[in-house]
C-alpha cells in the first residue's frame, strides 16, 4: 500500500471525513460511522462518529476479523450484514469502498447500527403476542350451503338409517332435528330437505306445525 499522496484521493477522503461527521449526527448515538484509509495498515481509522459504540478512536486500525471480512468479499460494497462488538453488542452494518484509478480499494466508509434496543423490543413483542395453541384445530365455515349440507348429514346419521329406509317417524325425527338447529332459517332449505325425504315442502310445514302445536300443548299441561 502506497502512502497518501494523490491530490484527488485526498479530496475524496476530505469529503468522506465530513460525511462521517454529518452521518453520525444524523443517525444518532446508537450508530457509529467510521472511515478507514486502507493504505495505512497500522492506523486505518482516520475519522469516526459516535465512537462510544465500539470504543475505537482515530489512529486505531481495522482488526483482523474486519479485514478478513472485507477480503472475503473482494472489497465489494456490502449492506445489511451482522457484526458484533467486543462486549457482544449486535450491530447491523454496511460498508462502501473507495477505489483508486487502478481499481484497488483504498478506503472504506462503514456504518454500524446498535441493534440492542430493537432486539429487546422484538423479544418483548414475541412474548406479548404469544398465545397458547388450541387443543384442536377449529374451522369457521361461512358457506351456508355447506352448513346446511352438514346439518342434513348429521340429522340422517342421528337416525342410524339411510334416507332410502326412512319411515314416517324417521322423517319427522330428521325434520325435528333440523328445526331445533335452525336449518329451516336457511334459504331454500325446505326444498332441499323435501327432495331428500321424498316429500313436499308443504308436508314439512305440516310436520313443523304439528310438532310446534304439540310442544305448546305440553307446556300448557305443565301450568
Amino acid at each position: 500500500m502506497s502512502p497518501l499522496s494523490d491530490k484527488e484521493d485526498q479530496r475524496i477522503f476530505d469529503l468522506l471525513t465530513r460525511l462521517t461527521k454529518t452521518l453520525g449526527e444524523l443517525l444518532g448515538q446508537s450508530t457509529e460511522v467510521v472511515l478507514h484509509d486502507l493504505r495505512r495498515a497500522d492506523s486505518t481509522i482516520v475519522a469516526i462518529s459516535n465512537p462510544q459504540l465500539t470504543g475505537r478512536k482515530i489512529g486505531d486500525t481495522l482488526d483482523n476479523l474486519g479485514l478478513h471480512l472485507f477480503e472475503s468479499h473482494n472489497f465489494d460494497d456490502m449492506a445489511n450484514y451482522e457484526t458484533r462488538t467486543k462486549t457482544g453488542k449486535v450491530l447491523r452494518s454496511c460498508s462502501v469502498f473507495v477505489r483508486d484509478d487502478e481499481g484497488t480499494a483504498i478506503g472504506a466508509l462503514c456504518v454500524n447500527q446498535d441493534m440492542s434496543a430493537l432486539l429487546k423490543l422484538r423479544e418483548w413483542l414475541d412474548q406479548a403476542l404469544e398465545t397458547n395453541k388450541p387443543a384442536e384445530e377449529t374451522h369457521t365455515d361461512n358457506n351456508v350451503e355447506d352448513v346446511l349440507s352438514q346439518l342434513i348429514e348429521d340429522a340422517i346419521r342421528s337416525t342410524g338409517k339411510s334416507a332410502a329406509d326412512f319411515t314416517r317417524d324417521d322423517k319427522i325425527a330428521v325434520i325435528s332435528y333440523l328445526d331445533a338447529r335452525g336449518a329451516f332459517l336457511i334459504r331454500y332449505s325446505m326444498e332441499k330437505v323435501a327432495s331428500l325425504l321424498g316429500i313436499s315442502k308443504f308436508s314439512i310445514y305440516n310436520y313443523l306445525n304439528d310438532m310446534r302445536a304439540d310442544a305448546i300443548s305440553a307446556e300448557t299441561a305443565k301450568i
